[in-house]
C-alpha cells in the first residue's frame, strides 16, 4: 500500500487538522471534519479521524478505485488488508518481533497487526464519512460499509423481560473485541518499582496517578495553578466530557511534588507542571516520553504494566478499603455509570490461583465422629444414619 501519498496536516488556526491527499486538501474529509468539531468533538478525535481517512484513501489509490466509487468488497478488503498486515509500530520495532506473554505480568506483548479495536474504529470512521458525504450530496452513491445489525436501536429497548436474553450477532466485518480486564500491579512489586525510579519528578508523577486514579493524559496536562497544597487536591481536565475536575491525591505525592518543584522547573501560573529533566532540551513533558520512563523504571523487574494499570492499582486498593463505597470510587475515577466501576470488584486471577493453591495444600479435616462415651447404634437407630 501506498505508505507516503497524502499526509495529515496539522494547523494551530480554524480547523485543528486537515487531510493532504494527494497533495491538496481534502475537501471532503475537511467538510466532515469541521463537522464533527462544530459538534464538540475533541482535537484528538479530529486527528483519529484523519488518519483513517488517510489509511482508506491509500488503500483505494492502491486498487484505483475513487472514494465515490468504493464498493463493500473495497470495504471488504481493507478489513483482511488490516488483520494481515503489520502496523507502524511493529515495522519500528523490526518485522522479527514475536508476541509473548510476559511472565511478570502475564501480560501479552503488543501484537504486530491491527488490534479489532483498530479495525473496528476504522469501520465506524468509514460509516460516519460516507453517511456525512451522502447527506450533503458530496458525490457517493451507497454507503459501502455494511450497516450494524440493529444499528439505531437500543440493545433489547423491546425484550420480553419473561424471555432469556440473546447477545445480538455482530455486524459484517467487526471484529470480536475481547471481553476488558483490569490488571492491577501487586503492592511487592510496586514498591520495587518506585524504589527505583531516580528522580522527584518521577516520583511525584508515580504517587499521583497511584493516589488519586488519574489517567496518563490527565496527570500529564496539569498546570500550575491546578494543585492546592492544603487540600491536597488537583483539578483535571476529564477525558471525554473535558470537564474540569476536582480530585484528592495522596500527601506523599505532594511532598515529592514540592521536591520536583525546588529544582527548578517553569512555574509561571498556566505553565505546565511536568517537563523534561534535560537542562539543554527542556519542554512539556508527553505521553510517550512517561510511557518511556515507566518502561525504563519495570527493565530490573521484567515487567511491562502500563501507565493506565497505575490507574487499576489505585482503583483496586480503593475497593480494597472498607471506608470506600462502590459509589466513592466510581466519583473518584469519575465514571459515567457505575458498572464501569464494578470491573474492579472481580478478583484478580493470581489471587484466585493463590487461594486455590493454598486450598489444596491444607490437610484433609476428618468427618466428624461419634464420641466414645455414646453407644454408636443407639444413636445412629436416633438420627436415622447407616450402620
Amino acid at each position: 500500500m501506498t505508505g507516503n501519498m497524502g499526509r495529515v496536516l496539522k494547523s494551530d488556526v480554524g480547523l485543528p487538522y486537515r487531510l493532504i491527499f494527494p497533495d491538496t486538501e481534502h475537501l471532503a474529509v475537511s467538510s466532515f471534519l469541521r463537522d464533527l468539531s462544530a459538534s464538540d468533538c475533541s482535537p484528538a478525535t479530529l486527528r483519529s479521524y484523519a488518519y483513517d481517512l488517510l489509511r482508506w484513501f491509500r488503500f483505494l489509490h492502491d486498487r484505483f478505485v475513487p472514494w465515490e466509487r468504493a464498493e463493500r468488497l473495497d470495504v471488504r478488503a481493507l478489513v483482511e488488508h488490516m488483520r494481515a498486515s503489520p502496523t507502524a509500530n511493529t515495522l519500528r520495532r523490526g518485522s522479527d518481533q514475536t508476541v509473548t506473554t510476559n511472565t511478570v505480568t502475564r501480560k501479552r506483548g503488543p501484537g504486530t497487526t491491527f488490534s479489532a479495536n483498530s479495525i473496528n474504529h476504522q469501520l465506524t470512521v468509514l460509516s460516519s464519512f460516507y453517511d456525512f458525504a451522502l447527506e450533503m450530496n458530496l458525490g457517493p452513491l451507497a454507503n459501502p460499509v455494511p450497516r450494524q445489525r440493529g444499528s439505531g436501536v437500543r440493545a433489547y429497548s423491546h425484550h420480553n423481560p419473561m424471555e432469556q436474553f440473546r447477545p445480538s450477532r455482530r455486524g459484517t466485518y467487526r471484529q470480536r473485541v475481547p471481553k476488558p480486564a483490569w490488571r492491577g500491579i501487586p503492592d511487592a512489586a510496586m514498591a520495587s518499582i518506585f524504589n527505583g525510579l531516580t528522580s522527584h519528578r518521577d516520583r511525584a508523577m508515580l504517587s499521583f496517578w497511584l493516589s488519586s486514579g488519574a489517567r496518563a493524559e490527565e496527570l500529564l496536562g496539569l498546570c500550575h495553578g491546578d494543585y492546592d497544597f492544603g487540600e491536597h487536591t488537583l483539578v483535571v481536565t476529564s477525558k471525554g466530557t473535558r470537564n474540569r475536575d476536582l480530585i484528592p491525591a495522596s500527601a506523599d505525592a505532594f511532598v515529592w511534588l514540592a521536591l520536583y518543584m525546588r529544582e527548578g522547573q517553569p512555574a509561571s501560573p498556566g505553565d505546565r507542571v511536568w517537563w523534561t529533566l534535560h537542562p539543554k532540551n527542556r519542554r512539556p513533558l508527553e505521553y510517550a516520553a512517561a510511557r518511556q520512563m515507566f518502561a525504563r523504571a519495570q527493565k530490573k523487574l521484567g515487567s511491562n504494566w502500563t501507565l493506565h494499570d497505575l490507574r487499576h492499582t489505585a482503583a483496586e486498593r480503593m475497593i480494597a478499603d472498607p471506608a470506600f463505597t462502590l459509589v466513592d470510587v466510581q466519583t473518584v475515577l469519575r465514571h459515567v455509570n457505575v458498572t464501569t466501576t464494578t470491573i474492579y470488584t472481580q478478583p484478580r486471577m493470581e489471587d484466585v490461583l493463590q487461594k486455590v493453591l493454598e486450598h489444596y495444600a491444607r490437610p484433609p479435616q476428618e468427618a466428624p465422629g461419634i464420641e466414645p462415651e455414646y453407644d454408636g447404634a443407639a444413636l445412629r437407630e436416633l438420627l436415622g444414619l447407616p450402620e
